[in-house]
């Protein structure tokens, strides 16, 4: 009687081996495919273009001094081109937006009667950082610019010792409403240019004069999302 229960054993415990193994190795292998899996998104990137309209404050540092005061210009239009996106999968506040713009700066000299007011075309490049909350953004820009004066409106227009050239800094901010596929930005920007409007010897060989102008921006601007 031990013989035939420990060979019934026996037999139990071979057969409950065998259909573990056939078990184990007929379930599916899906940890096969985990490398070939694509990760989710963590960021949905949002390309946009857009209009803008904007009013210039704007003036010259100058040295020595001219007795200049700022001015209100207006007509400043641009387009540009906007690209939200999460750089390096992680920072998913940043964003690119560049574009032309153009419009009217200058400066008045009440005293000397020696102001102007330039056209200008310009070429903007800016990093754009956002905060989003619901339907709202707030917006931090820090970038560069390069522009050329196209006319003038001082009589006899350029001459010689004018520098066409221009390029410099902005920093700014603002706030967006979005209603997708449509933003609408109010933004403040302060511009800065590294360039002279004249050359050192446009008064005197001896008492050199640099002339930056710089400019406070308020613009209103409408995007649209493209994809």
């Amino acid at each position: 009687m031990k013989k035939i229960l420990f060979v019934f054993l026996a037999l139990s415990i071979a057969l409950g081996a065998a259909a573990q193994d056939n078990f184990i190795f007929d379930m599916p292998d899906d940890f096969a495919q985990l490398d070939t899996v694509a990760h989710p998104a963590k960021f949905k990137s949002i390309h946009m273009i857009g209009v803008s309209y904007g009013v210039n404050w704007s003036g010259v540092t100058s040295s020595p001094g001219l007795g200049q005061e700022k001015k209100l210009t207006y007509n400043n239009i641009g387009v540009y081109f906007t690209y939200y996106h999460a750089l390096w999968d992680q920072l998913f506040n940043f964003g690119l937006k560049f574009g032309v713009m153009h419009g009217y700066e200058g400066y008045l000299t009440p005293k000397n009667n020696y102001g102007e007011t330039c056209e200008v075309l310009e070429v903007p490049l800016i990093s754009q950082f956002k905060l989003d909350f619901s339907r709202f953004r707030v917006l931090l820009n820090l970038g560069t610019y390069g522009g050329y004066r196209l006319s003038t409106d001082k009589e006899g227009g350029f001459d010689q010792y004018d520098q066409r050239m221009d390029y410099g800094v902005i920093g700014g901010g603002g706030f967006a409403v979005v209603f997708n596929p449509l933003e609408f930005h109010i933004e403040a920007n302060y511009k800065y240019a590294l360039a002279s409007m004249y050359h050192t010897n446009k008064i005197s060989d001896i008492y050199w004069i640099y002339t930056y102008p710089q400019n406070v921006m308020i613009s209103a601007s409408l995007f649209v999302h493209l994809w």
